[in-house]
């Protein structure tokens, strides 16, 4: 979750803002600290650690205008949002000048001040990504154990649309996510700009779907992101349209990638979901150009290749099969390579979501464990590969040596 700090010295202005954010954004923005002025915002600056911090210009002891410089000064990273009743210019000039991020005027509607947040959490995606991506475990803390069930999401949806695991299995994970009897739709968005966005962008997206009796699961996987939507009313997507517009200005962002969507109509039960991401996936097939449509269905091709590859070396490493491990691996990298025109991190990127998919699935097989420790070192190695230009090519004997604990 991205920390947020408000500053406002009026008690109602906190607790509107306060609310406001709390339902648009539940699972996204924090709210770490509320303060009264600019003096009380630096003196809970550094304990607090935000990523954005949202003030008012007008306010006792110290202003917004004045916070903003000096928190400019001290932490070049931090988003900045100044509001204020002034119409006067001169103030939105002085805070352009100090590298404010974005400017609201009172009065505001609720619809603006999200629009305003929505465009600063896009500009944070970058970086944001950048420290998530490949960080499967956290090396700073010692006492933080592997976790297996990261972007545990690709394996159930895409599993559920590509048809590959039985239904009834599928429908036991689903419950987990408390999804059962009611009414489903899926969403499918493809973009170029999926394609090297990490966990915080995934969770950015979800809660953009956030809606009133309505679960989201989604998962960006290669150039798509799909996400199956659950309520147990069939009247309760009311909101969807908007949810979709939010996504596609946040994927789009300034330079405006193309993004094209799909959406199913409602069904009612688990089996009917591969259909129904099928549906969604001829909207954008159909409807889209010659060369748009072209690369979407090689992309889903390619997709459909690397789910069979991932299910081949868990086998393969699960008995001990280095050789044939080691050859679908290099299989799976030049799939990679081809669907996304050999971007490198991208490539590594999507090279780590399969990598957890194969460890899950060895973990699948009766007595047998891959542990936690040589798991955290594979991806310590791909984390060290992320940035550093290494053609992942040239490591695949190391991932493919993958021992296996037999019960």
């Amino acid at each position: 979750m991205l920390r947020l700090i408000l500053a406002d010295d009026e008690q109602y202005e906190r607790e509107y803002l306060e609310k406001i954010i709390k339902e648009s954004y539940p699972s996204l923005l924090e709210i770490v600290y509320k303060a009264v002025d600019g003096a009380d915002l630096m003196e809970n600056l550094e304990r607090c650690k935000p990523h954005i911090v949202l003030l008012d210009i007008k306010m006792p002891r110290m202003d917004g205008l004045d916070a903003a410089e000096e928190i400019r000064k001290r932490y070049p990273d931090i988003q900045i949002i100044v509001i204020s009743a002034y119409s006067d210019f001169s103030y939105a000039k002085q805070a352009l000048k100090l590298g404010v991020t974005d400017y609201l005027l009172k009065p505001y509607l609720d619809s603006e001040l999200q629009e305003t947040l929505d465009k600063v959490i896009a500009r944070a995606r970058e970086r944001e990504d950048s420290l998530a991506l490949l960080s499967y475990s956290n090396p700073g803390d010692q006492k933080v154990v592997f976790d297996f069930y990261r972007d545990l999401e690709k394996d159930l949806l895409w599993s559920l649309f590509f048809r590959r695991k039985p239904v009834e299995e599928l429908k036991k994970q689903l419950a987990l996510w408390g999804i059962g009897e009611g009414w489903m739709k899926v969403v499918l968005i493809s973009s170029p700009a999926l394609v090297s966005m990490g966990t915080f962008s995934q969770e950015v997206l979800k809660n953009y779907f956030h809606m009133a009796e309505v679960k989201a699961i989604n998962s960006i996987w290669m150039d798509q992101m799909a996400i199956c939507l659950y309520a147990a009313q069939e009247d309760a997507f009311t909101e969807l349209t908007g949810c979709i517009r939010r996504a596609r200005d946040y994927l789009a962002g300034e330079s405006q990638v193309p993004v094209a969507c799909g959406v199913s109509g409602t069904c009612s039960s688990v089996e009917a979901l591969a259909g129904a991401y099928e549906e969604a996936a001829s909207y954008i097939s159909e409807y889209s150009a010659g060369e748009t449509r072209a690369a979407f269905l090689e992309m889903t091709e390619g997709m459909r290749r690397i789910c069979g590859l991932e299910e081949e070396i868990s086998r393969s490493l699960v008995r001990q099969e280095r050789e044939n491990g080691y050859e679908n691996m290099m299989k799976l990298v030049e799939e990679l390579e081809q669907c996304l025109v050999y971007q490198d991190v991208s490539v590594k990127l999507n090279f780590g979501r399969s990598l957890m998919t194969i460890l899950r699935g060895m973990n699948q097989n009766p007595g047998v464990r891959v542990k936690t420790s040589q798991a955290s070192a594979l991806f310590e190695k791909l984390g060290e590969l992320n940035f550093n230009g290494d053609n992942l090519k040239y490591h695949m004997e190391y991932f493919s040596e993958i021992e296996v604990w037999k019960q």
